[in-house]
């Protein structure tokens, strides 16, 4: 329903705002790693962004610069620092995660701007929202996993392993 009331081009500009909103988390996660790069690749694109991008809501740094969103969270800086993965756990909602991710998902989540900000209600509805719109853009997705999958739950466990192992290299 969520799809058919709002337009693309305005879920897109939602999620860009969020994505723009949430650079000091990003930010602070590429310093903990010592990636002094991606550190500032978000600076840069924060104020690409909030400025000729309205707020955030055009990636304009992308775009017109190539500078693409460094994809730094607290479950990989916690992986930097050699904590190991611990236990597989799929939440609801959530998905899939490790103890080790949960936790940093914690961390992520308290340290966003907007829970410094606001009050407590409104942070965790401004989050669920944010939450519900990235989710819009991957409808059907977890249905055809499932159906190419053989044994989709080990399928899917070992390729989140993988892709966070990938990600923690970087």
């Amino acid at each position: 329903v969520y799809n058919k009331i709002v337009p693309e081009f305005c879920r897109k500009g939602i999620r860009n705002f969020f994505n723009n909103a949430s650079t000091p988390v990003r930010f602070v996660n590429s310093v903990l790693q010592l990636k002094p790069k991606s550190a500032g690749i978000e600076l840069v694109r924060f104020s690409v962004n909030s400025t000729a991008g309205i707020g955030g809501f055009f990636d304009i740094a992308k775009r017109d610069h190539g500078l693409v969103m460094q994809e730094e969270d607290f479950g990989q800086t916690l992986g930097h620092y050699g904590i190991g993965n611990g236990m597989y756990i799929v939440w609801p909602f959530l998905g899939p995660s490790t103890i080790r991710d949960s936790v940093g998902l914690i961390g992520d989540t308290l340290s966003a701007p907007e829970h410094f900000f606001l009050s407590w209600p409104i942070s965790f509805g401004i989050s669920g929202f944010e939450f519900h719109n990235k989710n819009a853009f991957r409808l059907g997705e977890y249905e055809a996993f499932k159906a190419d999958a053989i044994e989709p739950y080990s399928a899917m466990k070992t390729g989140y392993i993988q892709l966070r192992k990938d990600k923690i290299k970087r």
